[in-house]
This record gives structure tokens, sequence and C-alpha cells, in this order.
């Protein structure tokens, strides 16, 4: 039965690394011949201040007797030794060591056993040597041991598993991953054009080729766990507050054309408020894009994010809900960015945005803005029905225009605070205008009454009429061409992007593969035309 002596903590480590230090340099070529050391008797007792240390013998002591001899000869070299090297030593041990060491000192008789202490002392040090040189074996080992389910099981499958996730970081280590992934429009409940958000349930699939799943059985992905291969990371960046609803499912699938490997397909179902930054300036004919922003928590260093080359996103036009007040277009398009700013970082990170879009019916706002603004601005020739002279003509045109002044507030409820004029905006402030311009010519042919007579005022108020009337119809042609030229233009290149994906869809399903050279899709638009 091994003896068990006990000592004071500071002192036992201290007598460790002393010992370690001024024996390391002696037997260094004794260490070389013992690379692994198997310790199975050692007992440490932590329950008081001190720890037990077996007595047993240390080989290498025992093929270098000159040490066990010195260490006879000075048995409290160790601490003093610990003490002259500051390097290891902190302000509060070395006070502790100090008090020590002087107490070892002023001892005239050695203890005894100190001996046997010593041979204790001068083993363990050489065990920390031994400890240290494979401290980074070790935490090779525990990393591996981590990563392995071996809760009871011990399975075929959880051990290939593991062995697929550190083969596949090492492969993906120098190259990108390249991820395909697709959004549908499953439902789009409100478009909010105040707080500039929308509400939709979208659906994401995502694919990409898994390589350590090569040479794995499919009966062994029964269990199947994403946490034990690649994952992309993905995550809608316009997505406000926490989803509505958000489910994840994983599906693998072997022997796809096209791929050398088999895919990993992840499907994301998410429902929820995205942001949006709505173009207004259009406003009422404007046509909005809705985006879904999908990007990734790793790199551009590390993954490859594009759209998908085998299918198209979609929108579900018979579950748009909001249909009253928008219309919405078939096709889905999507492009490539990157991006700093979300993640707070150096680091740049790829973003696909898909975008579907929706043009704004602009039957309310042509029948309760544009044509009351047009009747009150008629009704401006009436005052020309009064004298001249009289004061009741200008107090008529500021009556109108306060009244064309609530309706510019009513405009304001349907905006958000925008910094620039919609064509809405324009449209109520040239109302404004022409019956300000009235107003001030209702004010000459009253100063012209007054001085010159109103029969000379009344051949320059018959020049009036006819000025605001010329004025008001060029000014409704020139906008209503201008419209044509924006606003409704943009409306038509939406309408051939409908008919542009279809061609797509209709190459993509002879194909098989996203066909993008344009002589291809005209011939694929005409096809898709005549039928």
């Amino acid at each position: 039965m091994a003896k068990f002596t006990k000592m004071p903590p500071q002192v036992a480590s201290a007598n460790i690394r002393a010992k370690y230090k001024r024996s390391h340099t002696q037997n260094d070529t004794d260490m070389q011949d013992d690379e692994c050391v198997v310790i199975s008797d050692i007992h440490v007792d932590q329950s008081s201040s001190g720890f037990a240390v077996p007595d047993w013998k240390d080989p290498v002591l025992e093929r270098n007797p000159s040490s066990i001899e010195k260490q006879q000869q000075h048995p409290h070299s160790n601490t003093t030794s610990y003490m002259e090297d500051s390097k290891y030593t902190s302000p509060k041990k070395s006070k502790i060591l100090h008090k020590h060491s002087h107490h070892d000192e002023t001892d005239s008789v050695p203890k005894s056993g100190s001996s046997s202490d010593s041979r204790m002392i001068d083993m363990l040090g050489h065990l920390t040597s031994y400890l240290e040189r494979n401290n980074s074996v070790m935490n090779d080992m525990l990393n591996v041991l981590g990563t392995l389910n071996l809760q009871g099981r011990g399975t075929k499958s959880d051990t290939s598993r593991s062995v697929s996730l550190s083969s596949h970081k090492s492969s993906t280590g120098q190259e990108k991953v390249m991820v395909e992934a697709r959004a549908t429009f499953l439902k789009i409940t409100d478009i909010d054009t105040v707080t500039q958000q929308f509400e939709a349930e979208i659906f994401i699939q995502a694919k990409w080729q898994e390589p350590a799943l090569k040479n794995i059985a499919i009966e062994d992905l029964k269990d199947f766990d994403i946490k034990n291969y690649w994952d992309p990371k993905l995550t809608v960046l316009n997505c406000d507050g926490e989803p509505l609803l958000n489910r994840k499912s994983y599906k693998v699938r072997f022997a796809e054309s096209g791929y050398q490997n088999p895919l990993i397909y992840q499907f994301w179902r998410l429902k929820g408020f995205f942001r949006e930054n709505l173009e207004l300036e259009h406003f009422p004919v404007d046509v909005q894009d809705l985006t879904i922003s999908i990007s990734t928590e790793r790199s551009i260093e590390q993954i490859h994010l594009i759209e998908d080359q085998s299918s198209l996103g979609s929108v579900n036009v018979n579950a748009f809900m909001d249909a009253q007040e928008w219309k919405i277009y078939k096709h889905v398009e999507s492009f490539k960015d990157i991006t700093t700013v979300e993640y707070a970082s150096s680091t740049v990170h790829p973003i696909l945005h898909v975008q579907c879009r929706v043009s704004r019916k602009i039957g309310y706002f042509m029948w309760n803005i544009v044509f009351i603004m047009l009747m009150i601005v008629s009704l401006a020739f009436s005052t020309f029905s009064i004298e001249p002279g009289s004061a009741d003509r200008l107090a008529v045109t500021i009556t109108l225009f306060l009244t064309a002044v609530a309706f510019k507030l009513v405009v304001k409820q349907s905006l958000p605070t925008i910094s620039y004029l919609t064509y809405l905006d324009i449209y109520v402030l040239a109302s404004l205008m022409f019956l300000a311009l009235n107003a001030a010519g209702n004010s000459i042919m009253s100063y012209i009454a007054n001085t010159a007579g109103i029969d000379v005022a009344a051949g320059f108020d018959v020049w009036s009429i006819v000025t605001l009337i010329l004025v008001l119809v060029i000014f409704h042609l020139i906008f209503g061409v201008y419209i044509m030229l924006t606003a409704l233009k943009r409306r038509r290149v939406m309408e051939d992007k409908d008919r542009l994906y279809e061609a797509k869809k209709y190459l993509l399903d002879k194909h098989g593969v996203l066909v993008s050279t344009t002589s291809s899709l005209i011939l694929a638009t005409t096809s898709v035309s005549k039928k």
C-alpha cells in the first residue's frame, strides 16, 4: 500500500515546478525515451488544505540515481530555486513560499521521510513535463471525442456522420461551397405604404453538395441531423421582428443529374413582416418591389450563394390577399449583392435578393382625390360670373384654395414622411398654384374696375379667363405625357418581364436547366405568345 504525505498545495506546486526546471536539462536524454506516461495509481485528496501524494518510485529517477543523492543532500533546494526564478512566481505565491522556505531553513534537524517527499516531488515534476508535452495531442483527442455522439449508441451511422463532418471541413477549408437558393411567395397578406413593410409567407429552398455523403448508405440516414454536416446558416435580413412561423426541414437526395455528390436540401417556411424601402416618386401609379434578402452568417470566402439553376422562384397569384389595392405580377427575379453593415464587421457576406412586384391600382386616388381636385379647380372659373369690382369674387377663390389645402392633408395620410414629391403631391400643389393665380387675377381685376372702370376691367377679364383655361389644359397634357413616359412605361416593362418569365419556365421544362442566351429567350417568348 502506497503511503500518502500531506503538504500545502502552494508548496507542492512550487516544488513541482522547481524540480521540473532543475531536472529538465539533466534528464532530457532520458525523457526522450518516454513519450507517454500512464497515470493509474495517483489519488488527489482536495477535501483538506493539502493533497496526498502516493509513495511510489519514478522509473526515470531509478535510471539516474545521482539526482536522488543530490536531492537527499539538499532536501529543500526546490523551494529556494523556485523562489529565484521570478518568471514562474506571482507576488502572492512568492510571499507564501518565502515563509515556508524560512521555516525550513530554521529547522536544524531534518524531518523524517524528507527523502521520500523529495522523490515524490521529483517524480511529479517529470509527470508535469510529460503532460505538457502531450497537451496538444490530448486536446485533439478531446475535440474528436466531443464530435462523436457516443451516448451509449456507438452505431456505425453515428461514427460515419462524425467522420463525415471533419472530412467536409477539411475539404471546404480552401474552396467555396456553392449554395443554390430560390424563394416562393406563398401568400402576401398586406402591403402597408405608411409603415413601408409587407406581411407574407415565404418558402425558401436551398441545396448544396455534400461530399461526405458519397460513401454512406441510404439506410444510415434515417435519423439525419444537419448538426453533423455543413450548414450554410441562411438568414433573412429584412425580416422585421420575430417570425410568426419559422420551420426548417432537410432532405438528402442521391444521384441528382448534373451533380457529382449527393445534395442536401433545406426547406424553410417563414411567415412574418418584411421591411421594404418603397419608391414613391410615381405614387399613385407606382410599381413596388417586394424583396426577400437571403444572406448567410458565413463570409464570401466560404460560400457562393447563387440562384437555383434547376428551378425558378414563383409567386402564388391566387393567394394574394391585397388585390383590392394592388395588382401582382407573375414573375420573380433575383440578383446578388454583398454586405458588411448587417454584421457590424469587416467580413463580407453574400446576399441573394429575390423580388416579386406589384403595381398600385389608381382607381381610389383618381376618383377620391384627383377628380375632386379637378372639380375644385374648375369651380374657380365660376368667379368670373361675379362683377370684377366685387369683393365676393376674391372670397370665393380663397374658399376654394382652403378646400384644396384640406385635400392636401388627406393625401399626406396615405404616405409616409418622405422628403420628395410624389406625382399626386405635384398635382395637388399645381392645383393650389392655379387657385392662387386665379386669386391674384381677381385682385387685379378689382383694382382695374375701381380705377379705370368696369368696362375696361371686363375686357381684361375675358383675357384672364382664356389664359387660365390654356394654362390648365396645357398642364394636364404635359403632366399626362410625363406619367406615360415614366410610371406607365415601368408598368409595360413589368408586363414584358411576365412574358419573359413564362419563356424561362418554358425553357426550364424543356431543357431542365436555366438558359440565359438572348436568342433562346426570344424564341421561347414568341412560342409562349402564340400559345
